[in-house]
């Protein structure tokens, strides 16, 4: 590639509870790699901004059951990108590609865990947001979740994230009720006038109990959480019984890794339950491939009738990454993070 270069994002220090852009991530640059036998290379147009990167850059990742990411090592951020040199047989140049190729400028790939875009369903970034896996985790989740009663309500936290905002336009797809926690007038309209939801309640609000039981006269037969965090026991007393709460994220918890104990929790939730005989599941979605393709047909219909669906929010930048991480985290926002390279 010549004198060409390859500008990458590091983890520079692990970080202790909120990440701190300018201390825990650091940018190099490393010469673009060369391409081997059954080997392409991607030079990356968008890269996604996740919450769950804190878990992978957390020092003792989930309390030991993973392996620390070593310092000095790329952000495994997912992207899209375009195939700009190819050895391998299945992918050729001009092709765009979705996989975890890291939060830098060029990434070499071997075709494990790339996802080939098909232009036909979206915008190319899409991949990463409501046609790709937040939208997939979406799909994932009510499926596992199962039938709902006629009439149900499901109520969602986090619902203006970009999981959050997918199930809500699957909810309005099926024409189910959905009912968002969000904070802030900005993403409320989002989540009413964009995505389908029927009512929206914002987390801050001092009277969030009652606002909460109003938009929920007969319970939710299921509660969708993104969130995690203390908001688990102010929601119970509004799921219905026998209801089903689907964990999907733990997003309140992930800047309070290495923080150590903090209040216990457990025996109010665990009350809760038990007095009205909750489920409560959680779920991968790496365990549900063969919902791959049902999961494509209806989102990409869902989406050819509501093209606004496909709205991420952007920043421009490599150097820009860490600040926009930083963000998901300190200020929040509206459906999902993308940077465009």
């Amino acid at each position: 590639m010549g004198d060409r270069v390859n500008r990458r994002i590091i983890l520079h220090t692990y970080p202790s509870g909120l990440v701190a852009a300018a201390d825990n991530f650091a940018m190099e640059a490393m010469p673009v790699p060369e391409v081997g036998e059954n080997e392409f290379l991607v030079r990356n147009r968008w890269l996604s901004v996740d919450p769950m990167i804190r878990v992978f850059i957390d020092r003792n990742p989930m309390g030991g059951r993973m392996p620390a990411m070593p310092l000095g090592a790329l952000v495994p951020g997912a992207a899209v990108g375009e195939v700009i040199e190819s050895r391998h047989p299945d992918y050729v140049v001009g092709d765009m590609v979705e996989g975890r190729f890291g939060w830098q400028d060029f990434a070499l790939s071997d075709g494990n865990r790339v996802v080939r875009v098909d232009p036909e369903l979206g915008p190319p970034q899409a991949a990463l947001g409501i046609l790709g896996l937040p939208g997939f985790s979406a799909y994932v989740g009510l499926a596992v979740a199962g039938a709902l009663p006629a009439g149900a309500s499901v109520l969602v936290s986090g619902a203006a994230g970009a999981v959050g905002s997918a199930v809500g336009a699957l909810l309005d797809a099926r024409g189910i009720r959905a009912v968002g926690i969000a904070s802030g007038a900005g993403k409320r309209d989002y989540l009413l006038g964009t995505i389908g939801y029927r009512a929206v309640v914002d987390r801050t609000a001092p009277d969030f109990a009652d606002r909460l039981a109003a938009a929920l006269p007969e319970g939710a037969a299921l509660y969708f959480d993104n969130a995690g965090g203390p908001i688990m026991l102010d929601v119970l007393p509004h799921v219905r019984a026998q209801g089903t709460v689907l964990i999907c994220g733990l997003m309140a918890q992930y800047g309070d890794m290495g923080e150590g104990p903090g209040p216990d929790r457990l025996p109010p939730f665990l009350s809760a339950v038990m007095a009205k005989g909750l489920t409560v599941r959680a779920f991968s979605n790496t365990s549900y491939p063969e919902l791959r393709q049902p999961f494509a047909d209806e989102m990409a219909a869902i989406v050819r009738r509501k093209p606004a669906l496909v709205q991420a929010h952007e920043v421009e930048g490599l150097e820009q990454t860490p600040a926009a991480f930083v963000r998901l985290f300190t200020e929040g926002t509206t459906g999902k993070v993308l940077v465009r390279l």
